[in-house]
């Protein structure tokens, strides 16, 4: 097989631009995102892989590969080479699966968004968090994991898979209730978490700082997915007519 025959065309490189914007993702979001069968998903991530523009790391038998983007293969999408990662814990397969979720979600639905990577260059989006704990006051800064822009403003995206400390958490919701009362810059926050105690942890916090409905909202992991893969769907049905 020649080298021509394996190189990146424009298709792969769209995917790439997405890969881009998220910075690690498993298979069947960037199918869904890109229209893509699985078949013809594997044959872009075997070019761009091939052209040292994406990487994969297997992930815990039975749950694939997470794509992640090289450096070569941020430059290559318009991107500050920082896109790539150094290194993809075992420990953050999770949350990097859900955020690209997440993305895919807003994505497919057709909404304007910021990935996880494009919040972490973006200093709009670092905010300050106190609070207290047994050693004293703490000072932290925060930045959501995403972010979507409705027509009342732009919404932070927590991806919310482990219980927090109760008082960081506080202080994270303190925050957010300022951001989103009338003078703040937010017109609400989401939290799209995949376990029930998860969400019962952050309800019980925002209650604390009195954030409520409408600035926080919640949504349900598999929620995120299933309705990804129905939007998904329509769009395909759609361009297949």
């Amino acid at each position: 097989m020649s080298r021509a025959s394996i190189a990146p065309g424009r298709r792969s490189i769209a995917g790439l631009a997405w890969l881009a914007r998220v910075g690690a993702a498993p298979l069947e979001p960037w199918c869904l995102v890109m229209g893509w069968g699985r078949a013809v998903a594997y044959d872009h991530a075997r070019r761009l892989v091939a052209a040292g523009l994406v990487r994969t790391v297997p992930m815990t038998r039975g749950d694939g590969s997470l794509m992640v983007i090289t450096a070569k293969g941020a430059m290559m999408a318009g991107c500050p080479a920082t896109r790539a990662r150094q290194a993809v814990a075992p420990t953050t397969w999770a949350h990097h699966c859900a955020c690209a979720w997440v993305s895919a979600w807003l994505d497919v639905r057709g909404h304007a968004w910021w990935s996880e990577r494009e919040i972490a260059e973006d200093e709009w989006w670092r905010y300050d968090v106190s609070y207290r704990d047994r050693r004293g006051t703490a000072r932290v800064t925060h930045r959501p994991d995403l972010g979507v822009e409705i027509a009342s403003g732009p919404v932070a995206i927590e991806v919310e898979l482990q219980r927090k400390v109760r008082a960081r958490l506080v202080g994270i919701l303190r925050m957010y209730e300022q951001h989103t009362s009338d003078a703040g810059t937010l017109a609400g926050v989401i939290y799209v978490c995949d376990r029930n105690d998860v969400a019962d942890a952050v309800r019980r916090a925002a209650e604390a700082v009195w954030l409520e409905a409408p600035a926080l909202s919640f949504r349900a992991m598999h929620d995120v997915i299933e309705q990804t893969r129905t939007a998904a769907g329509l769009h395909k049905a759609v361009s297949d007519r």
